[in-house]
Parts: C-alpha cells; sequence; structure tokens
C-alpha cells in the first residue's frame, strides 16, 4: 500500500486540489482502491467529497464537521454517527464514508478535533499525536482494503504535517513560482530529510516524488524567473519534477463549484488542463512504483 502526503509550508500551492488529482487519477483512470485523508482544519478535502456541516460550537472560523454516517444506527450509543480521521488521536474506530467516485472513500476532517490535536504540548506529540496515523495505517484491515493512501495537510511544518510525513511511503510538494512559496520549499525538503534518516532499516523508505510548480504561469516573467532560479540550486533541482500544472480556468471552476462528482478527469482529452495533470499523475505513478 502506498500513502502519499501532499504537503507544503505556504497557503494557497493548490496541495488540496493536488490531493484531489492523485486520488481521483488512481481511483477512477486506474481502479485502484483509495482512501482519502484529511488532515487539514480546513477540511476543504473533505468537503469536496461529502456534504460538510457547519459546527456553530467550532473554536476556529468556519469549523466543519462530517455528515452523519450513512450505516449509524441511532441505537448504536458507542459514537456518535459521525466519523473523522481526527478520531485516531483520541482512540475511536474510524469509519470511512464511500464517496460519488468508485473505488474513493474518505476519513474527513472535523475543524476543532485536528487543531486540539495540532495544539498538543510539545512534550505529549510524538505519543498523541506524530505516530498514531503510521499507527492507524498499519492495520490489516486498512492494508486489505486499500491500494492507496492519499494524505492532504495543512500548509505548515506543525504536528499534523509531520505524523502525515511520518505515515506515508511518498510525498510530493506542490508549490507555485512566488516568493514565499518558494520561501517554504526548504523548510519541507528538511522534514523529508529529517523522517528519511530517522526511518529504520525494516521500515518502508520515504520517497521524494519531487517539487511541482503549480498554478504556473508561462507568460509570468516572475514566474519564469523563479523556476529558472530554482534549477539553479543544485539541491532544488534534482528534485523538481519535469512537468508543470499551469493555472488553468477549468481547474479553478471545478475548484469553486465543490461539484461531488465533476473530476479533471471528465473533461475532454484535448482539453489542457486535463492533458497537463495527467501527465503529472502518470509521472508521479511510475515514481511511486519505482519505474522512473
Amino acid at each position: 500500500m502506498r500513502v502519499i502526503a501532499s504537503v507544503t509550508n505556504k497557503g494557497g500551492d493548490g496541495k488540496t486540489k493536488i490531493s484531489t488529482f492523485i486520488a481521483e487519477y488512481f481511483s477512477s483512470i486506474r481502479k485502484k482502491r483509495v482512501l482519502v485523508l484529511d488532515l487539514d482544519p480546513q477540511c476543504n478535502l473533505s468537503n469536496r467529497y461529502l456534504p460538510m456541516e457547519d459546527d456553530p460550537a467550532a473554536a476556529i472560523e468556519q469549523g466543519k464537521l462530517p455528515p452523519i454516517h450513512p450505516d449509524y444506527e441511532p441505537e448504536d450509543r458507542s459514537w456518535d454517527g459521525r466519523s473523522s480521521i481526527a478520531d485516531i488521536f483520541y482512540g475511536d474506530i474510524i469509519y470511512p464514508y464511500q464517496t460519488s467516485f468508485e473505488n474513493l472513500d474518505i476519513a474527513p476532517g472535523s475543524s476543532d478535533r485536528l487543531q486540539a490535536a495540532e495544539e498538543v504540548r510539545r512534550v505529549d506529540v510524538e505519543e498523541k499525536v506524530h505516530n498514531q496515523l503510521k499507527a492507524f495505517l498499519r492495520q490489516d484491515e486498512v492494508k486489505s482494503s486499500y491500494d492507496i493512501v492519499v494524505i492532504d495537510t495543512r500548509p505548515s511544518k506543525g504536528p499534523l504535517t509531520r505524523c502525515a510525513i511520518k505515515a506515508a511511503t511518498d510525498i510530493i510538494i506542490p508549490a507555485q513560482m512566488e516568493a514565499h512559496s518558494l520561501d517554504g520549499i526548504a523548510g519541507m525538503l528538511q522534514l523529508w530529510m529529517q523522517e528519511k534518516i530517522s526511518r529504520q532499516a525494516h521500515e518502508e523508505p520515504i520517497n521524494l516524488i519531487g517539487i511541482l510548480a503549480n498554478k504556473y504561469e508561462d507568460k509570468l516573467s516572475l514566474h519564469k524567473e523563479n523556476y529558472a532560479s530554482l534549477e539553479e540550486l543544485p539541491d532544488i533541482k534534482k528534485h523538481l519534477i519535469p512537468l508543470k500544472i499551469g493555472k488553468r480556468v477549468k481547474i479553478s471552476e471545478i475548484d469553486s463549484d465543490y461539484s461531488r462528482t465533476e473530476s479533471i478527469f471528465n473533461l475532454p482529452d484535448s482539453d489542457k488542463a486535463k492533458q497537463e495533470v495527467l501527465a503529472v499523475c502518470e509521472y508521479i505513478e511510475r515514481r511511486i512504483y519505482n519505474h522512473e
């Protein structure tokens, strides 16, 4: 089972959208059994696949709750009918939700519970946060049910992102060719190197798929210059994915509509956005299965 985490240190780089592309490519195109995990308290990825509900009691602005699970029976007093990936930090059982996409399930976020995990005291973080996702994904039931796990994270180097990296077999770093995004690349590479070094010999190595130029505007000189500057840094250049995803209207439309049935892969083969995304996903597939 491959576990792919999309990680960034800055907001707006498109990590959530990249997560949806990867999940829908493997589930719809490659017919793999995919589980999506939303570790971002904003729950944007969850809202893509489920009718998330506003949480009026949430401590964070516009906090979200998962909907009542379709398998929940009111007479069952062992849980409240809502299941979130955040429940792993509280010792609760996870009940993934089916989505409208064949072969694609999701363990959604829960804003308050994820935020609480992010704020665990430093002395407790290793025990209560960092290793919980790894333990969950090692369960036989999870490994036998899914071929691919895709993890979306919050844009930070905090406990939830570290938790995802510790559980991952592969990570991808989306980045806009803007100054604030480029500054965050080094931080993510540092986390990857730390985890790579700390892995035991019997554990699956952590593979860096690469740094993906996202929302790239070829006609914008700033983007060209910033990309060229990355190519001049040997430690960065060797990790650059030799493909880019442009800032495309079609991608924005799908994103803004929160359609739970529309996918980039439903677009005509002639569509430039689909061509770019498909090429990137095929590259990711080759990288995670060591074909490139």
